[in-house]
């Protein structure tokens, strides 16, 4: 992960964006030794990159049932 990606507000980030970000931090993490400060920082990102993802995921599944009426059925059900 770059400097530029950290300077770019969470809440503008489409799910794409957050996602892929995300994944590039882990694979940074795994792969390279950071400073502890450091690292919180980017688990810290991690986190709010995780919290904007689940977030947009809601809003579509809250969309997804307005459209059908709240007459989806969870795959559990089926």
């Amino acid at each position: 992960m770059n400097k530029k990606n950290e300077s770019i507000d969470i809440e503008e980030l489409s799910y794409e964006e957050a996602f892929d970000e995300l994944i590039a931090l882990v694979e940074n993490l795994e792969s390279d030794e950071h400073p502890l400060q450091e690292t919180m920082k980017l688990f810290e990102r991690g986190q709010e990159l995780t919290k904007r993802c689940a977030s947009l995921l809601d809003q579509a599944e809250l969309k997804v049932r307005k459209l059908d009426g709240g007459n989806l059925v969870d795959m559990e059900e089926q």
